[in-house]
């Protein structure tokens, strides 16, 4: 495996099974996109990127000489054209929200409203998807429990999960990634040992 982007905004991922130019799907985003422009420069990737954040947007709309990428200004759920929630941060200068209030690090009392959009309605739009990354904060459970097919072309899915912060539990995790064995994800590799916060999902 092979580790792109910093400490902080990194997935690792196995080079050999990203075709040259192909598409990424990489949800949550924040104001770190290092992983995304490794693999632009590595491997020419057209990065679609989904984040409903206003920080974000503004981080994107200022990141100079950016090529390769398009922002989906909407929320990843698993209901597509909904109006839902997100509960900013307690601290104004941290990026990652939530639309899930019993999440750690958010404040109930203030919030905005963001438009959503499914991994169905962005597996239709894109071809040659090979990596789907998601770090976003919670919504992943439902997100790929809701899951009908997994393109072919897709060998693998980079998830930060977040049990430590949320109502999810590691044993909700757990049962993720083994729901991801009936579309052939059958090798989980975790980003540090003995941890199943962030995982790599390979499709053998």
């Amino acid at each position: 495996m092979d580790f792109l982007g910093t400490d902080y905004g990194g997935k690792s991922l196995d080079l050999s099974l990203i075709p040259n130019g192909s598409t990424i799907v990489s949800a949550g985003i924040g104001t770190d996109i290092s992983f995304d422009i490794e693999l632009i420069d590595k491997k020419s990737c057209n990065i679609i990127g989904i984040d409903p954040t206003p920080k974000s947007h503004a981080f994107i709309a200022n990141y100079q000489g950016l090529k390769n990428f398009t922002l989906i200004k909407k929320a990843l759920n698993n209901v597509a054209n909904q109006r839902i929630l997100i509960y900013k941060n307690v601290n104004p200068k941290d990026v990652s929200e939530s639309f899930l209030r019993n999440h750690s690090n958010v404040c109930d009392w203030a919030y905005y409203y963001a438009d959503t959009i499914t991994l169905v309605d962005i597996f239709q739009k894109y071809n040659n998807i090979s990596v789907l990354k998601m770090d976003i904060e919670g919504s992943e459970y439902k997100v790929l429990e809701g899951l009908d097919f997994v393109p072919d072309s897709i060998r693998q899915i980079c998830v930060e999960f977040h049990h430590f912060c949320t109502n999810y539990t590691e044993k909700d995790t757990l049962n993720i990634i083994n729901l991801m064995t009936k579309f052939g994800f059958t090798k989980c590799h975790p980003q540090k040992e003995h941890s199943l916060v962030e995982v790599t999902l390979v499709r053998a």
